[in-house]
């Protein structure tokens, strides 16, 4: 027996409690009662908050508190769950549901991260001992050596089993751990994040069977590491990889040979995952170094936060490059010098470590980012429209508050916008200087469920009085251990509209081959990504590829975000079982015909797992996918060919109007060596009124898209459509081509007689046509008419 199994063996046994049921959801109830303060307690000296690192206390908190006077060092008093609900305020047309407490579990506590499995149970990481490690037993054995070994944190399981919305069975999975900080269902078990390692535990009837090391030496440089910097974030993505961040700590002993550390976010498969064939870990991108956030849109593109006095919203828009900060400034609320990444906090009752308590001229109390975590997507339907795949949330525990802003299309990456005011910028926020919100995610029923760490001191490290950084006690981890950092209390809610009825929860845990490709039509994506993933797990059986296969060739369906979902997860399922590596001739022409599919997010996937070969690059090159109507479809051509190792030499020349698009250096220079010839796609590109956004951080080399204001109209008629007279366009031309940039209609606008040469277009028989308007005034715009269901 290992050493690591010989520690495993001394697990405490899984436990399960079954809670009383509740009638209902507990919700507001009234106004949010008198916040009382208490002197400290325990043996610490609470004036040394005061000072180190910058840090920002409330005056309430400092006030008469010295090493003299501890009794003039006070704070709000904790509010039981009931009572801290009606503190919080949700945004306008949302309300507040009470999941689960500690008050309902006596043991529930310090809960970090969570993830829900195929029942749309939730599985849960609580690392007790966090922000400090576990003294060695011995004084030889090392940081690594002791993870195993008298850790006293957990994973648990919580579950609503009579359907009332509220937990009513609490189970410890697995005791004896050390800092798990993160967890997502895979299938068969959970992966963990237990820096250094991350872990793989199987599920054996909600019993863990023996872990499996995947990765070591991550995020932890020495016996000194700062817990506070370690790996987190797991995410199964769309694409099959499994994602994960490293925050300022480095890699000891790096997967693949690549620098997995300060900040990077990186993705893995791993044959020791059942469903999964291959080895591979790899960086994805770089981002702000105290990452603590990494989310997905629907189709797929990844984001990650920063924590500390860096953007809390980053697209990685290319693999191996720097996230992109697209984060765009609220001209009407420049309150501090960093306006673009201002939080509105409702309570001056706060320990920051950077910015301040200050009100503004509004009466806000305005900082700066302090310690952001999570940035996850609403990616279902349960939500006002405004909200499905564009709202990206970002919770401030140390401002009690969780973040919104809304997304919108920007060249081929994205600019993430304030809503209008600070009332609006907030999914929530609270006067109650306990809640401290961790993680807002979408859940299987279609509500926004919120992590509430509850705890007033949410920082890491705000003072560290006495001793270094060595792993040691008292600086255990690189952080003070006081009595002011409680953990005692933890809350989950669910977020859902005052008037809305939540989706069904659904159970694929034994669902057949038809149910989980039948889920694929669910609106909700976690049902769609859940059913995916385990298709994969099944095998590839003849009957689900002839399925999947049939779904590629014939839906053409399109919904309100652009997606066509039942499409782009067949594609993803066949691509993780393998069909494309294994049966090239039969999918690429499958996929060139996708290359014209009405849904640009299909066709973006479509170029992802094109395979990289002469044919795959043929296929591009005969659909002029670098010709695509849409930005983010042109980039994903691109970065196809400067993938590939060799290209035909009798592929046409990417137009010269492409050939220096900001995409990544190697694309770039890939695609320009092409060699020449005549090309296929024979009239002029697209106009380029959303170009391509640089990966690199230098303004130079960007051409800023502008966003549409006036929006054309094209009301579908048999085989074409009609134009209506707009009373606020300049006079322009508008050309309409199909996706080969050949060209279907022209047609001029004349402003003062309110009236186009030819209104009417007839004989469109492609699914999808781009569309481009230039107004004499310079007004550009463009984009997609879809005609599904026009032939």
């Amino acid at each position: 027996m290992t050493g690591f199994a010989r520690a495993v063996s001394r697990f405490a046994i899984l436990s399960a409690v079954t809670l009383s049921a509740a009638a209902a959801p507990v919700e507001k109830t009234g106004d949010c009662p008198t916040l009382e303060r208490q002197p400290p307690f325990g043996g610490d000296d609470w004036s040394q908050f005061k000072s180190g690192g910058g840090a920002q206390p409330t005056s309430e908190f400092v006030s008469n508190c010295s090493s003299a006077n501890q009794s003039g060092c006070t704070l709000q008093k904790p509010l039981k769950a009931a009572q801290s609900i009606n503190c919080i305020q949700p945004a306008a047309g949302l309300k507040l549901q009470l999941f689960a407490s500690e008050e309902m579990v006596g043991n529930m506590k310090y809960i970090q991260h969570f993830s829900f499995d195929e029942r749309g149970r939730v599985w849960a990481v609580e690392p007790r001992s966090y922000p400090n490690t576990i003294r060695p037993a011995a004084s030889t054995p090392s940081i690594t050596d002791q993870k195993f070994v008298g850790g006293n944190d957990r994973i648990v399981i919580l579950e609503d089993t009579d359907g009332d919305k509220v937990m009513d069975k609490f189970t410890v999975f697995l005791d004896g751990l050390n800092l798990p900080q993160s967890i997502e269902c895979v299938n068969g078990g959970v992966v963990v994040s237990m820096t250094p390692y991350v872990v793989f535990f199987p599920n054996n009837n909600d019993t863990a069977g023996t872990p499996v090391i995947l990765y070591s030496g991550m995020g932890a440089a020495g016996t000194s590491w700062d817990t506070h910097g370690g790996i987190n974030q797991l995410m199964y993505g769309l694409d099959n990889w499994i994602y994960g961040l490293t925050g300022y700590n480095t890699c000891t002993a790096n997967p693949g040979n690549v620098n997995c550390g300060g900040g990077r976010s990186w993705r893995f498969r791993s044959s020791k995952i059942p469903g999964m064939t291959e080895d591979k870990f790899e960086v994805w991108s770089t981002g702000p170094a105290n990452a603590d956030g990494l989310g997905q849109m629907e189709d797929g593109q990844i984001f990650q936060s920063g924590a500390t006095g860096t953007s809390h919203l980053n697209h990685s828009a290319v693999q191996g490059s720097a996230a992109i900060d697209i984060r765009t400034t609220n001209p009407a609320y420049n309150a501090t010098s960093n306006p673009k990444n201002v939080y509105y906090a409702i309570t001056g009752d706060r320990y920051l470590w950077e910015g301040t308590s200050d009100k503004n001229a509004d009466g806000w109390f305005t900082s700066q980012s302090t310690s952001s975590s999570g940035v996850q997507f609403y990616t279902s339907r349960l939500f006002p429209k405004k909200y499905w795949n564009r709202f990206a949330f970002t919770c401030e525990g140390s401002q009690k508050l969780c973040n919104q802003d809304s997304l919108v299309e920007f060249g081929s990456t994205w600019k993430g916008y304030r809503l209008p005011g600070p009332t609006h910028a907030n999914l929530l926020a609270s006067t109650d200087a306990w809640v401290a919100p961790l993680l807002a995610k979408t859940g299987p029923d279609g509500a926004v469920w919120v992590l509430d760490w509850n705890n007033y001191l949410f920082l890491h490290n705000p003072a560290s009085p006495g001793g270094t950084c060595t792993g040691g006690i008292p600086n255990n981890g690189c952080a003070w251990n006081n009595d002011l950092r409680t953990k005692n209390s933890n809350r989950i809610y669910r977020m859902l509209p005052t008037d809305a009825t939540p989706e069904p929860v659904l159970n694929l845990a034994n669902a057949s081959e038809d149910q989980l490709i039948a889920a694929f039509g669910s609106q909700n994506f976690f049902w769609r990504l859940t059913a995916q993933r385990l298709l994969i797990g099944k095998g590839a059986t003849p009957t689900a590829i002839a399925k999947l296969t049939d779904i590629l060739k014939t839906n053409k369906e399109l919904d309100e975000v652009g997606n066509s979902p039942r499409v782009q997860h067949a594609l993803w399922a066949l691509e993780g079982m393998g069909e494309f590596t294994k049966s090239p001739s039969t999918y690429i022409p499958i996929l060139q015909g996708l290359l014209k599919h009405p849904a640009w997010c299909v066709r973006r996937n479509a170029l992802r797992v094109m395979p990289r070969t002469i044919d795959g690059a043929a296929a591009i090159n005969t659909a002029c996918s670098v010709n695509d109507a849409h930005a983010h479809v042109r980039l994903q051509a691109l970065l196809a060919f400067g993938e590939m190792a060799s290209l035909p030499t009798s592929l046409n020349p990417i137009q010269a109007s492409f050939a220096s698009v900001d995409a990544t250096a190697s694309a770039a220079q890939k695609a320009s060596g092409i060699p020449t010839g005549t090309p296929t796609c024979t009239t002029a590109p697209l106009d380029p009124s959303t170009p391509f956004v640089s990966s690199t951080t230098s303004s130079a080399s960007r051409r800023l898209a502008q966003a549409p204001r006036i929006g054309l109209k094209f009301y579908l008629q048999d085989g074409g459509f009609r134009l209506q007279p707009h009373r606020n366009l300049s006079s322009g031309v508008i050309t309409v081509f199909d996706l080969k940039g050949r060209v279907a209609f022209t047609s001029r606008y004349d402003a003062p007689t309110a009236a186009w040469s030819a209104s009417s277009a007839r004989g469109l028989h492609e699914p999808v046509y781009g569309y481009s308007f230039r107004g004499s005034d310079g007004y550009l715009e463009s984009g997609l008419v879809t005609m599904v269901g026009n032939h």
